[in-house]
């Protein structure tokens, strides 16, 4: 198994909305003694240089070829014989697109595909060569982040290799077509932890040391559709190499331009002067005597849920919840009201969590375990329910769904693992997440 392979095998283990063991990623990728140290490429969110000048046949193949192809419907191979198959990211789902990141594994370039017809036929919208960290659409305005997550890793018997830590540079890009175009715009100087858009107008960066034990972390901000940005303040202590990069893993989360959320050390603090200064957050305990763990919380508009999730600190040896707890608010989280447990079935849950609202009626939960000790639940299973989590309809799938983004109650897409080598790929379902079906993907080169 080459490097890239493993990397991003550890990233597709980490990369959903749950709560890791912290740092666990960082400090297996940097302890692997790499023979041939070269660019890691792993997924994250969530953006590149300037692009090379092309000849214009070459332009008009790249441009047109995919688009010709993908009517075809073919699955294309990679460059060379036998080169490995891409790894996906669910990056974003509008009324009338879906939006997947292809990363390619054996050579630089990431590429935003777009369907327009539910998965049957792709374009190519946008390539960027750093790692994948995150996309929102609002309507036909939108954004896509990526960071340099590149760096120099070094053998630990060669001394004469220096290694170089990744720069941690934000690259932005900004649509305002629906997809079919993108800009890439200014973005803060500082090393980025992550990115939040809580709008059209809106966006949030976390700023922080890569690597290293501990820092301090920053927040800038910008109300002019990222145009410029400004200093915002420090943010609270996080956890020593505590941030995990992937799709839905935000640092910051907003649910109106004042009203925010960060977690930091073990702690989940909120904001009401759009990230000045910084508050714990009090709410009532699920179970006491147990070990809580938040997730960062969800929001549609003024509705959101936070998750947490709570682990007897008597039972088996491992970082797998015992139990997830789902707190409702109504007013941008302003209040929270009583928690509501996760479904019967459904626990003890696994190592990928991951929570999925359409509105403050329709949510879904999935979680499977990819640790082989884990005391877990038989097989995947994903939960719905359609009271805002009062009743549960649980559905133990063949599937082992990572993330799912929904575009009406019915109709909804997944991102998937398969195989002993992890191979993604992308779901669809028509039926509210009873039952999925392959999405067949073209590799466009």
């Amino acid at each position: 198994m080459n490097e890239e392979r493993l990397a991003v095998e550890i990233r597709d283990a980490f990369d959903q909305d749950y709560e890791p063991n912290r740092g666990l990623e960082d400090r297996v990728v940097a302890a692997i003694p790499w023979e041939a140290p070269r660019r890691r490429t792993i997924s994250r969110p969530r953006l590149v240089g300037t692009f090379a000048a092309l000849l214009a046949v070459v332009v008009i193949v790249i441009l047109i070829a995919p688009t010709v192809l993908t009517r075809l419907n073919p699955t294309l191979p990679g460059v060379g014989g036998g080169a490995e198959a891409p790894a996906y990211s669910l990056a974003a789902l509008t009324p009338d697109s879906l939006f997947i990141v292809q990363r390619n594994l054996s050579r630089p370039g990431n590429l935003l595909l777009q369907s327009k017809d539910a998965g049957r036929t792709w374009a190519v919208r946008l390539r960027f060569d750093t790692e994948y960290d995150g996309m929102e659409m609002f309507g036909r305005d939108g954004y896509l982040w990526a960071i340099d997550l590149g760096g120099k890793n070094c053998g630990a018997l060669d001394p004469a290799c220096h290694p170089e830590p990744p720069t941690g540079d934000l690259s932005l890009y900004r649509t305002a077509n629906g997809g079919a175009t993108w800009t890439q715009l200014k973005s803060p100087t500082a090393p980025a932890g992550g990115a939040y858009f809580l709008d059209a107008e809106h966006g949030w960066v976390s700023s922080g040391p890569l690597v290293g034990p501990g820092g301090k972390d920053f927040l800038y901000t910008t109300s002019d559709a990222g145009r410029s940005w400004s200093f915002a303040g420090p943010l609270p202590e996080s956890e020593p190499m505590g941030w995990v990069y992937g799709v839905g893993n935000y640092h910051v989360t907003f649910s109106d331009p004042t009203r925010g959320w960060y977690l930091g050390n073990g702690v989940l603090f909120t904001t009401t002067d759009g990230g000045h200064s910084w508050q714990p957050v009090g709410l009532q305990e699920a179970v006491t005597g147990w070990t809580r763990t938040y997730l960062q919380p969800v929001f549609r508009g003024q509705e959101g849920i936070l998750p947490v999730a709570y682990r007897d600190p008597a039972g088996a040896d491992n970082a797998t919840a015992n139990q997830v707890y789902l707190f409702v608010t109504h007013d941008g989280g302003a209040t929270w009201g009583t928690p509501r447990s996760a479904p019967v079935g459904f626990a003890p849950v696994g190592d990928i969590l991951s929570i999925t609202i359409l509105d403050s009626q329709h949510i879904w939960l999935t979680s499977q375990s990819l640790t082989g000790g884990d005391n877990v639940q038989t097989g995947p299973a994903v939960a719905r329910s359609v009271d805002g989590g009062i009743s549960w309809t649980v559905t133990h799938e063949a599937w082992r769904i990572l993330l799912m983004t929904f575009k009406d109650a019915t109709h909804g897409f997944a991102l998937d693992v398969s195989g002993p080598t992890n191979v993604n790929g992308i779901l669809a379902t028509s039926d509210a997440g009873t039952t999925w079906q392959r999405v067949n993907v073209p590799v466009f080169g």
